[in-house]
């Protein structure tokens, strides 16, 4: 059985807040590891900053779109923001230590650690990430 649910806000950093407390509400019913939670919360504020930041560039009148989808054996968190996307592969290594003292730069890198895959989407009203995490069975 598969449930979607869906929040849209304008691009104010405050709001990752609410994004995060929406997904703790959400994954109640879905059955992720306990273990996992936090860390997939972080996934998740990670990708809605960069949504709001540099996707959005900041502008509120900009919206960002977290859509998350449970089924039995996954959930995908979906992230949309209405810029223009990015080079993925122009991202540069946060562990390579002439990187390791950069302010930006390790938030992709952190997803991509947290969760069980992750996927740049774009569609005709801007740019999206998709973050895959496996369910207990």
């Amino acid at each position: 059985m598969l449930e979607k649910v869906s929040i849209l806000f304008g691009s104010d950093l405050s709001m990752t807040d609410c994004a995060e407390e929406f997904f703790r509400t959400a994954v109640k019913r879905w059955n992720i590891e306990e273990g996992r939670i936090d860390w997939v919360a972080l996934s998740l504020r990670e990708a809605v900053n960069n949504a709001i930041i540099h996707g959005n560039q900041n502008n509120p009148e900009k919206k960002v779109e977290v859509v998350m989808e449970a089924g039995e054996k996954e959930i995908f968190l979906r992230i949309w923001d209405e810029g223009r996307g990015f080079d993925v592969y122009s991202i540069p290594d946060p562990t390579k230590e002439e990187n390791l003292l950069r302010p930006h730069g390790r938030g992709i890198f952190l997803i991509s650690k947290f969760v069980d895959s992750i996927k740049f989407v774009c569609r005709e009203s801007g740019f999206g990430i998709e973050l895959k995490v496996k369910l207990e069975r």
